[in-house]
């Protein structure tokens, strides 16, 4: 039985672990052949292209690092020769996942904090979904999904400003990218998760843990593969009628 996403190719930042890992795991199960990206954990990276690998899926793993522009120009330059170059510099689904965050008062913020926010949260997914429109647009297919966050339309917490302002920018490409791309075929869609439970997050018990499932309305924070399966719904063919969206997935974080 054909799988939806067999013969696509998809790229997927910063899926060495957390969401990009379970959403990179997720469109090799579809189907998919996935390019994993990794800034500094390459072993991390190869253990998801090998976890991937033995459940009969395809990927391979590319070193960049998208807070710069020589990375974002390596990652590019890869999709080329991605899997010994069989898709021929096509590139059908790309999933800006790749970000970062500060936490502080922004009186307090730096100017290399400034820098590392917009160019990793901002530049780095306009840049590849520059790259990956044109590759689409040959084809008249295509799925850009942009990984922003609940705090992409809300503020329900003080301390992360500048991360809150890439994420509203990241919402807000989104839906001006569709406009232009969706005539092509091609769908510019979100996905806006509220707190998950990846290493990153506070421990249960702690005061940090215990306030943010306070402001959910379904007690817990969520799982990586609940915003895997938003992004394969996105990817899918046929959710060719759905752009311009930018999901909330956040537990009703944002209600």
């Amino acid at each position: 039985m054909s799988k939806p996403l067999s013969n696509k190719l998809a790229l997927v930042t910063g899926s060495s672990r957390g969401i990009g890992a379970a959403v990179a795991a997720r469109l090799a199960a579809d189907g998919a052949s996935v390019i994993i990206t990794y800034a500094a954990g390459r072993e991390r990276a190869e253990a998801v292209v090998n976890e991937i690998r033995a459940a009969g899926g395809e990927a391979e793993a590319v070193g960049a690092d998208l807070g710069d522009p020589k990375g974002i120009a390596t990652l590019i330059a890869a999709v080329d020769g991605a899997f010994s170059g069989k898709f021929n510099g096509r590139l059908d689904i790309l999933v800006n996942n790749a970000g970062t965050v500060e936490y502080g008062p922004f009186l307090e913020t730096s100017d290399q904090s400034y820098d590392n926010h917009f160019n990793l949260n901002v530049r780095a997914p306009m840049a590849l979904a520059k790259d990956a429109g044109r590759r689409m647009a040959k084809t008249g297919w295509g799925r850009i999904i942009n990984i922003s966050s609940a705090f992409g339309e809300a503020a329900p917490l003080p301390g992360v400003t500048l991360y809150i302002a890439t994420k509203f920018a990241l919402s807000g490409f989104t839906k001006g990218l569709s406009r232009e791309l969706g005539p092509m075929g091609i769908t510019v869609n979100g996905v806006q998760p509220g707190p998950i439970d990846t290493e990153l997050s506070p421990n249960p018990g702690t005061p940090e843990y215990d306030a943010m499932v306070k402001l959910t309305s379904v007690g817990r924070f969520g799982k990586v593969k609940e915003i895997a399966a938003a992004v394969a719904y996105l990817a899918h063919p046929d959710a060719s009628y759905t752009n311009g969206e930018n999901l909330t997935v956040d537990g009703g974080w944002n209600a």
